[in-house]
């Protein structure tokens, strides 16, 4: 570098300096004018009094309440709303979707109660001081929440391995408890039964029960329809009355292979099951393409089936009772 450069940079610093200051002087000026200076310093004397402080205090913990009430409600729809979108798009990611939502609840209530405590300056010290003593308060704290963490880690595993989402129909089988799974939160599992009750159930005991799941890898269920007809009646025709009654059920599902199909294999399988000490039990497997569906069609199909064998001369057993008399006249 020459030395005409060098001088040049030497001459332009005092400039650049000189405008940084007049800078400076005039963003005080506009300052001074907007707000005049002994306003502020009243101001800032004020919040050094112990009314002024409490003021500030109380304001800024409205001000966070008001924010967190805010953000939550925002939180809630935006989770919502992204949901109810992807369950009805049938996407596998709904159910963690929904788990998080209570997570980021979770964070956000957790920080706004940070912020209120460490603004209070007795609160804050009393906490620094449970802390302080954190060796027995950690003991009693972690015993008392035990079954709280574990519902927890319990949900976040059942969020993991996936033995049911929701919307999946189950049935705890331990416990007889059936019914649609609604939410899934921190802490349980909601059941829709129905009879359009929620059973709540914690997540410890939703992650080691034997779960039944009739979503489980495919909707499609076989319910076994039963019916118990008299040794006098027709077994071959009861038997074509229900083979009929059930296929022409408009939610009957054919789950026929194409195999099966070329085979001729019947669409409905009919066989007698049992006979009893005053039926013939006859049972058919009644397929329907979820267990909603499959429940209503059963119930339509029982009826049905008894009004037409009693048109067409059935007997559908029931029990009797013979009285013999050895009375002599």
């Amino acid at each position: 570098m020459d030395e005409s450069a060098v001088s040049s940079a030497v001459s332009s610093a005092p400039v650049t300096e000189a405008v940084g200051e007049a800078l400076n002087q005039t963003v005080e000026a506009v300052v001074d004018e907007v707000v005049p200076p002994t306003l502020i310093e009243r101001l800032d004397a004020f919040s050094q009094t112990w009314y002024g402080n409490l003021l500030t205090t109380v304001f800024l913990i409205v001000v966070v309440v008001l924010l967190t009430i805010f953000l939550g409600r925002a939180i809630n729809r935006f989770f919502r709303n992204r949901f109810e979108k992807m369950l009805a798009d049938g996407n596998p990611g709904a159910t963690a979707f929904s788990y998080l939502r209570y997570l980021a609840l979770g964070g956000l209530y957790f920080g706004a109660f940070a912020v209120i405590v460490s603004n209070i300056p007795w609160l804050a010290s009393g906490m620094n001081k449970l802390f302080a003593a954190g060796g027995v308060l950690a003991v009693v704290a972690g015993l008392a929440s035990q079954q709280a963490l574990g519902s927890m880690v319990s949900g976040a595993m059942i969020l993991f391995f996936k033995p049911f989402v929701i919307g999946d129909v189950i049935n705890m089988v331990s416990e007889g408890v059936t019914g649609t799974v609604e939410e899934i939160t921190l802490r349980h599992t909601i059941l829709r039964t129905v009879e359009n009750k929620r059973v709540i159930i914690p997540n410890d005991s939703m992650s080691s029960a034997i779960i039944e799941n009739a979503n489980h890898t495919e909707s499609k269920v076989c319910l076994l329809l039963d019916l118990g007809i008299s040794y006098e009646s027709d077994i071959t025709h009861a038997m074509h009355i229900m083979r009929e009654e059930i296929q022409h059920h408009p939610d009957f599902y054919d789950n026929r292979t194409e195999e099966d199909k070329q085979k001729n294999a019947p669409p409905v399988v009919v066989r007698v099951q049992e006979l009893g000490e005053s039926a013939v039990l006859l049972r058919a497997q009644l397929w329907a393409k979820d267990s909603g569906v499959a429940f209503a069609m059963r119930s339509d199909l029982l009826q049905s089936i008894k009004e037409r064998c009693g048109q067409e001369g059935v007997e559908i057993a029931y029990p009797h009772l013979v009285v013999v008399s050895d009375r002599t006249e």
